[in-house]
């Protein structure tokens, strides 16, 4: 009998494994693309339940869908439900996960969002985020243009790792060096950034 509830219990935990997965492969399917359609089905289908609630791999994937759809939101007031979902995601990644890669770049976010603008705390997640993860291909354009508009708030060692990044970005594929000196466009950040870049024997692009 008591055979039987374990194996009954174990193939319960394996079908809620399972659908966890697959709910935040679901979700991150979402993410990763720029459909609108696909991110306001998730939102509609998951943003209100609560994160305690959500697979742990889900919450940060879906927090970046709110985001997007605070920012993009088809009305004022679609957009402010996003940001509201947006904020008590990362508060809970910020509790549960802190520290890690994309919770300190979501802190970032979400700090623009609520604030409008770079506070201290968003300007120490975002040199947080290097000191984590000095190379994340999949935010290096944001945080080179993020670096771009709050370049004198920034720490000098913040500075070089934002160049370094960039210089990453260059190095791995020249073909982006165009796209990264259109992000810098005129300023200090793009200064910087040829002069790295003449350092390393690359010239002027």
């Amino acid at each position: 009998m008591l055979a039987s509830v374990a194996c009954l219990l174990g193939c319960l935990g394996a079908v809620r494994l399972a659908q966890d997965e697959g709910l935040a492969a679901g979700i991150a399917a979402a993410a990763g693309e720029r459909s609108a359609s696909a991110r306001d089905a998730a939102l509609e289908a998951y943003g209100d339940r609560s994160p305690a609630h959500l697979p742990q791999r889900a919450i940060a994937p879906l927090a970046q869908l709110a985001i997007n759809g605070a920012h993009l939101g088809a009305s004022p007031a679609l957009g402010a439900l996003n940001a509201a979902r947006a904020k008590a995601l990362i508060d809970h990644l910020e509790r549960t996960r802190p520290g890690r890669d994309t919770t300190v770049l979501l802190v970032t976010q979400r700090e623009l969002l609520v604030n409008h603008g770079a506070t201290a705390a968003a300007l120490g997640a975002f040199a947080g985020s290097y000191r984590v993860r000095p190379f994340y291909a999949a935010f290096a354009a944001w945080r080179i243009a993020f670096a771009r508009i709050y370049w004198s708030a920034l720490d000098p060692a913040t500075q070089r790792a934002v160049i370094e990044e960039a210089v990453w970005q260059t190095r791995y594929d020249n073909g982006r060096r165009g796209g990264i000196e259109r992000l810098l466009g005129d300023s200090p950040a793009a200064a910087a950034y040829q002069l790295r870049m003449v350092a390393i024997g690359h010239g002027a692009g």
